[in-house]
């Protein structure tokens, strides 16, 4: 009964959606539990892109127990996530697969009537990507988040361009690649996603004007509402574009 007075579900099975989406044209493995619980397992060397994850408000601790179980002998890093500050059930689950770090993202959104989107300013082209140009989107993204590129491998796979709600962006500022993003649209919602810019074009609204774009885009194909799970750093961008927190996801991952 307490779904019924949760307007934030909507939002958090999209978020879900997005995972099933990578898992199944990655690795093909994701399974969703009767009550929302998902499994996405996507094969990346990314905790948080491998999961448990309950858009339920009160995540039942032995359903999120026997999915942690299929994904643990995996090999690959992981994680459980739930909405909100986790209780102690869950806590004791996570723990018993050895994952007792613990994060907290807030969830933004931007609701109608949030105002004007800004435009790229200067030599800054925001355009979608096909899927033989997800290669170098992988590699912006990459370098922009700092990692190596065997990390964020899974974008260059061509098939991920070929799912129906997924848009990916390359940011360029006179020709050169500058940032990336990802635009996922389900229904009136669109999700904001690998949001990056490399460290040198930093400071000068690339961010913004990326995310502005995704927003733009997603409102032409019909959502009126956006979501992101946002960073520390990304918080500020997020919110001079009108969104703001309203939760927060919780992510049990192994000690670093």
């Amino acid at each position: 009964m307490a779904q019924l007075h949760d307007p934030l579900r909507p939002i958090v099975f999209a978020y879900t959606d997005v995972c099933d989406d990578l898992a199944t044209a990655t690795s093909g493995r994701f399974h969703r539990d009767p009550e929302g619980t998902v499994l996405a397992v996507s094969g990346a060397p990314v905790a948080t892109l491998n999961a448990v994850v309950s858009p339920n408000l009160e995540p039942d601790p032995e359903v999120v127990e026997a999915l942690a179980g299929e994904v643990s002998g995996t090999g690959l890093p992981w994680s459980i996530q739930v909405r909100g500050r986790a209780g102690k059930a869950i806590t004791q689950v996570a723990a018993q697969y050895g994952l007792t770090a613990v994060t907290t993202t807030p969830l933004m959104i931007r609701r109608p009537g949030a105002g004007m989107l800004p435009v790229p300013a200067g030599s800054l082209r925001i355009r979608p990507v096909a899927g033989d140009e997800l290669g170098p989107y992988a590699r912006t993204m990459a370098e922009g988040f700092g990692v190596p590129l065997e990390v964020f491998a899974m974008f260059a796979e061509p098939a991920l361009a070929k799912r129906e709600h997924f848009t990916f962006y390359l940011a360029e500022a006179d020709g050169v690649p500058v940032g990336t993003g990802m635009a996922a649209v389900t229904d009136n919602l669109v999700g904001v996603f690998n949001i990056s810019v490399l460290p040198q074009h930093r400071r000068q609204g690339h961010g913004q004007a990326i995310t502005a774009e995704i927003i733009r885009a997603g409102n032409d194909a019909g959502a009126t509402t956006a979501y992101l799970y946002s960073s520390t750093m990304g918080e500020p961008v997020y919110a001079s574009l009108g969104f703001r927190t309203e939760e927060i996801l919780t992510a049990f991952t192994a000690p670093a």
